[in-house]
């Protein structure tokens, strides 16, 4: 955690922008909480919500946009804390936000982007979820289950997440385009974790998910269009 929070904190310095970091930590029991008060001491623009048992990516997420909105951020950019998503990808975030996108997609499939030291399998699977999502939406953007993104405050008090899991990423990409926002792709590039582990857990109840949602998020389109 330090690591990356240290990196973003000097990437905003260089940058010139203002911020504000907010670590949502899940009822983390390997000693996240206790470095988290340390750093706090040190970082003047770390606030830490906790919850007080683990309740799950979706959960955690939801806390976060909850937390940035009280703060009425301009906008919020989403990342891991493991450094397998790079801190200087967040400058071009940032900046399709200041261009006018509502939405800004970290996407690993376009020109530019990329997996760096993933294994080959998760690769086919990303590659080929993201391919399947497109084709039955009929939406033209590469990666719609992205965790690396920035988004407009207005999407976020504009739209209500329901999904509990992992498939709250695709979820927020299509009601944000349901909802008339402009969503676009840039480049980055995800390595492989430097520390602590996933709690993703390729299932049959994660593809019976995300099959679910695809079908939900047909139902959203069509209205939108209708």
């Amino acid at each position: 955690m330090t690591p990356l929070i240290t990196a973003v904190v000097a990437l905003s310095a260089h940058q010139l922008f203002s911020l504000r970091v907010i670590v949502v930590d899940d009822g983390s029991t390997d000693g996240t909480g206790e470095e988290l008060v340390a750093l706090q001491r040190a970082v003047a623009v770390l606030d830490v919500v906790q919850h007080p048992s683990n309740r799950g990516f979706a959960r955690a997420l939801k806390t976060g946009i909850a937390e940035a909105c009280r703060q009425q951020c301009d906008a919020a950019v989403f990342m891991d804390s493991d450094l397998s998503h790079r801190p200087q990808d967040l400058t071009r975030l940032v900046a399709a936000i200041a261009a006018g996108a509502d939405l800004a997609l970290g996407s690993r499939f376009v020109p530019g982007g990329g997996m760096d030291g993933v294994p080959w399998w998760r690769v086919l699977i990303s590659r080929t979820g993201n391919a399947f999502g497109r084709i039955v939406l009929g939406l033209p953007f590469r990666d719609l289950t992205t965790g690396y993104r920035a988004v407009r405050r207005a999407v976020l008090e504009s739209i209500v997440l329901g999904e509990d899991s992992f498939t709250i990423q695709l979820e927020s990409v299509v009601k944000a385009v349901a909802a008339g926002f402009t969503v676009v792709e840039v480049p980055i590039v995800i390595g492989r974790r430097c520390h602590g582990a996933s709690h993703m857990t390729y299932s049959v109840r994660l593809f019976h998910d995300y099959w679910r949602l695809l079908l939900s998020c047909r139902r959203w389109m069509k209205v939108s269009r209708s």
